[in-house]
């Protein structure tokens, strides 16, 4: 029974688990700090309604290129990681 767990990849599940928990609440309490910071006064709510404008004009063809690249870069490390399991 103790011969059919893998511990290196238990370990690399725990430590996908444990970074993506650890990812999700550092982005909440930086996103929770910038959203405090643009209530705090009438000059950082100003500041704060243009960055989002900023932000909203952003040029999508650029970022999509981008994040199709990211994807596809994904999809060639998936279909490595399937074909390393396979080959074992």
């Amino acid at each position: 029974m103790l011969a059919d767990v893998q511990i290196f990849a238990t370990y690399r599940w725990l430590l996908a688990i444990a970074c993506t928990i650890y990812t999700v609440i550092v982005t909440g309490q930086s996103l929770r700090g910038w959203l405090a910071f643009f209530a705090s006064s009438r000059r950082h709510a100003v500041l704060g309604r243009y960055t989002l404008a900023l932000l909203l004009r952003t040029r999508l063809r650029p970022f999509a290129w981008e994040l199709t690249q990211i994807v596809a870069l994904l999809m060639v490390l998936g279909t490595l990681i399937y074909a390393h399991e396979w080959l074992e």
